[in-house]
């Protein structure tokens, strides 16, 4: 199993690499959502999955859950280099329209 590493290059951006599906995902919600707390006084955050190297149901649920909790705080959330099986499960989901992608 690998996991999520997270780096902020940017003030308000984050680069997502590892893997992105229920194995972990669960273990990394709480840090997650405090990073994006914190970049809120910045009113934009990226996150960007160039590294991402699999993605199942429950990383778009992730993701989900993150642009819900961005704009119940007004923050602008855009996903950067979005894989295509992200974008996929997406589609097959009915949720591709809610997706910000850059």
């Amino acid at each position: 199993m690998q996991t999520i590493n997270v780096s902020s290059p940017n003030k308000g951006t984050f680069l997502l690499s590892g893997e992105l599906n229920r194995s972990n995902v669960n273990s990394n919600w709480p840090s997650s959502v405090a990073d994006i707390k914190q970049a809120a006084s910045q009113q934009s955050v990226v996150l960007d999955l160039k590294g991402i190297t699999k993605v199942d149901t429950t990383g778009l649920a992730w993701l989900m859950n993150i642009l819900r909790d961005c704009r119940s705080q007004n923050i602008q959330f855009t996903l950067d280099n979005v894989p295509e099986t992200l974008i996929n499960l997406a589609k097959i989901s009915d949720v591709e329209g809610f997706l910000p992608l850059q």
